[in-house]
């Protein structure tokens, strides 16, 4: 814990109790123990993203709890993926952007910066309380709202959405199937909806589907392994 964390970590730590709706005292030590790190995307400007410092114990001790290992806590090589191609792009000024499974909430503070209207979710309560104060530590303005996407017809509510980001979410056969159903109600023609995945075939089975109702452009993120890169856009 440095200086400059102290004053994030006690307001942290308010919020993570209130979403768990527990004493402080009840929430695991790992959680609470944060350090800020330093990532740097595709336009050089720097991102500061306040994490769990311990992924390892923070799992061991959620999972004595009983609780399920906290995937969001970290940043993978997806979401960075994200934030590269978010920061890389220069349309998203004025332009309503939604995240399904933010996680600690870097690209969606890179798409604010640039001026995107953003509201990113998380079926996460810890993962909400982070990614809220890592919009605000960049000097973001943006919502985070507490959505499990899965089963989300609030967000539907919010249609049609200019452009739909989620990173690493089709780790799953029922996520798949979730996201297939939910993408045409989030985007009108036109509407854009970018994906990075680590190579999963839960990937490929979505975009061999969805190329019956979207145009889709793939590549590979030549910085990252085995991370690709897709733009899917409604026809």
């Amino acid at each position: 814990m440095t200086a400059q964390t102290d004053p994030l970590r006690a307001s942290l730590t308010e919020q993570l109790a209130a979403m768990r709706d527990c004493p402080v005292g009840s929430l695991p030590p790992a959680l609470l123990d944060v350090v800020l790190d330093r990532i740097t995307p595709a336009d050089d400007r720097p991102v500061d993203v306040l994490r769990p410092r311990d992924w390892d114990e923070l799992r061991h001790q959620e999972g004595a709890e009983g609780r399920p290992a906290p995937y969001w806590a970290q940043l993978w090589p997806s979401g960075l993926a994200l934030a590269d191609e978010l920061a890389a792009r220069d349309d998203l000024d004025g332009r309503r952007v939604l995240e399904l499974g933010c996680g600690l909430g870097a690209a969606a503070a890179v798409a604010a910066r640039a001026g995107a209207q953003i509201v990113a979710t998380d079926g996460i309560p810890d993962a909400v309380a982070f990614a809220a104060h890592n919009l605000a530590i960049n000097d973001g303005t943006g919502e985070v709202a507490l959505v499990d996407w899965r089963d989300a017809d609030e967000l539907v509510e919010g249609a049609p959405w200019d452009l739909v980001v989620a990173a690493d979410v089709l780790y799953l056969r029922q996520n798949v199937e979730a996201l297939m159903r939910l993408v045409p109600r989030l985007l009108d023609r036109g509407g854009e909806l970018l994906l990075t995945d680590p190579s999963r075939a839960g990937c490929r089975d979505f975009l061999a589907a969805a190329r019956a109702t979207f145009s889709v452009q793939s590549r590979s993120d030549l910085t990252r392994e085995r991370v690709s890169v897709h733009a899917l856009r409604r026809r």
